[in-house]
């Protein structure tokens, strides 16, 4: 028969339909806390997905005006996974203190790609030992210490003598920028600095670039257990093999570099993190949870990513801000003069004579914002925030863009002002509002590496060079694209030898 007795066919469809979509909304809402911190309404099955897709403002301006009209603490369903979208210093501040949300969603393409957990997306007893162990490494072998700012400045050097043979004609700074920063953090992990031609080092940024072009607002496809799986997609297979592709060349290096290892000589993080690996296995008598192939290689893609993109994007942003604003760049110019006498470069040791220079770098990191909703968190287990229930399993992010521009806070958000990190006699304030660098427990692990590497390139380089709009190009575009970082169109600029 086709139809149920006393139905027609149509009608037979229509309550099957219907049954389904009682069973989907009944699975959705029995399992929701009654106390969810309040948000917007959305699809059965795709919650509030599709208005955030198809939003006409980026995802963390959509969040900053639902939390206009629900509060600092809003939620969202998107395709099944409950996000809670914390705004605020202090609210994001008590939150990611708390034990319970400072842990990590699972990435879902990464985990099917290669299981094992790296310093980003490890959680738990975990992420303390990797990061505890990461940390002592990258001290020990100087970063964040004086010692090691001759490797920056070296590295910020080459870069000088690469621009320098532009001769002030037009060109897109991006390609030598990305090698540069990179070269920082690959010399302690690999034990070497990369020429800027080298295949490896090209490959890998490449790779790293395709990832964070593809990967999607808030990181939709690799914290989305639902939208990982829709490989039909070709999105969401170019990501796939994208990331397979950036991991594969993270396991050509590791194991060339390998092939020398000398427990007796260690040369860098590789070497030590094999080391601790041998330790670990002959004291315990079997192999460590912690201490494993998988986990080195997702350590050294996770420091190679996040030490190259996040630097290499704010001296973007940098470039374009003085170009946009030549009367800050050429008072930053004078600054430097008078401290370095134009018979050396600037040092770190200059810095508490470069007053106006670091609050330019400060109003640089917070309105270029470049990473808006930060990394995501995820509850262990069901927690009262607030007021508020925040079920385990719920992704928690921190609109960290709604912060920096926020007015109640930060006087006209959207102008360019170096001024609002000066106090009335031109000395350097320090703002706790700005917290590019995350908040609580997992607060970014390479902070004063990248700090340093920030200060030391962008003085170094505006020692050498004015930076100016090629002539006879549209005026400076201050757009972004929102992919895995809040990163500037591509452009060209004319880097002018200065006297």
């Amino acid at each position: 028969m086709d139809s149920f007795s006393g139905f027609g066919p149509l009608d037979a469809r229509s309550i099957l339909l219907g049954l389904v979509v009682f069973l989907v909304l009944y699975r959705f809402l029995r399992r929701a806390p009654l106390n969810l911190p309040p948000g917007p309404t959305g699809w059965p099955v795709l919650g509030y997905l599709p208005q955030l897709a198809t939003a006409r403002d980026d995802p963390h301006v959509v969040f900053s005006k639902l939390a206009a009209r629900y509060g600092d603490i809003i939620s969202v369903n998107l395709a099944g996974t409950l996000v809670v979208v914390l705004h605020g210093y202090h609210t994001i501040k008590e939150a990611f203190n708390l034990h319970q949300l400072s842990a990590r969603p699972t990435l879902y393409v990464s985990e099917r790609l290669r299981p094992g957990v790296g310093i980003i997306a490890s959680s738990g007893e975990i992420w303390t030992e990797i990061r505890r162990f990461s940390l002592t490494v990258l001290r020990g072998f100087g970063v964040g210490k004086s010692s090691f700012e001759e490797n920056i400045a070296t590295e910020a050097k080459f870069l000088i003598e690469e621009w320098q043979k532009e001769d002030g004609s037009p060109f897109d700074p991006k390609h030598l920028i990305s090698s540069a920063v990179s070269n920082v953090i690959c010399s302690v992990v690999f034990g070497e600095r990369f020429q800027y031609t080298d295949d490896n080092l090209q490959r890998l940024l490449q790779y790293s670039d395709d990832i964070l072009d593809q990967v999607g607002a808030g990181g939709a496809i690799e914290f989305s257990s639902f939208l990982s799986k829709l490989t039909f997609l070709p999105s969401i297979r170019r990501y796939v093999a994208t990331a397979r592709r950036f991991n594969e060349q993270i396991d050509l290096m590791v194991r060339a570099h390998a092939v020398d290892y000398d427990a007796d000589s260690l040369r860098d993080l590789i070497d030590t993190f094999l080391k601790q690996k041998e330790v670990k296995e002959s004291t315990a008598g079997g192999e460590s949870k912690v201490f494993t192939g998988n986990n080195l290689k997702k350590v050294v893609g996770d420091l190679f990513m996040a030490g190259s993109e996040t630097t290499t994007t704010t001296l973007r942003w940098s470039l374009l801000y003085m170009m946009t604003y030549p009367e800050v760049q050429s008072r930053v110019q004078k600054e430097l003069d008078d401290v370095t006498r134009r018979n050396r470069f600037p040092r770190m040791s200059d810095r508490p004579d470069l007053p106006y220079t670091e609050a330019v770098i400060c109003e640089l990191q917070r309105i270029s914002t470049i990473v808006p909703l930060a990394v995501p968190h995820c509850s262990t287990e069901d927690i009262t925030f607030q007021g508020y229930t925040i079920p385990k399993g719920a992704i928690v992010l921190s609109n960290l863009w709604h912060d920096h521009f926020d007015p109640a806070v930060w006087e006209e958000p959207e102008a360019f002002r170096p001024e609002r990190f000066r106090d009335k006699d031109g000395k350097l304030i320090s703002r706790e509002e700005l917290t590019v660098f995350g908040i609580g427990r997992r607060i970014c692990l390479g902070e004063h590496l990248a700090r340093m590497e920030l200060f030391i390139f962008f003085t170094l380089l505006l020692h050498e060079f004015t930076f100016k709009n090629p002539p006879d190009a549209p005026p400076v575009s201050l757009q972004a694209i929102n992919g895995g970082t809040w990163a500037p169109l591509s452009f060209k600029v004319c880097a002018v030898p200065r006297a």
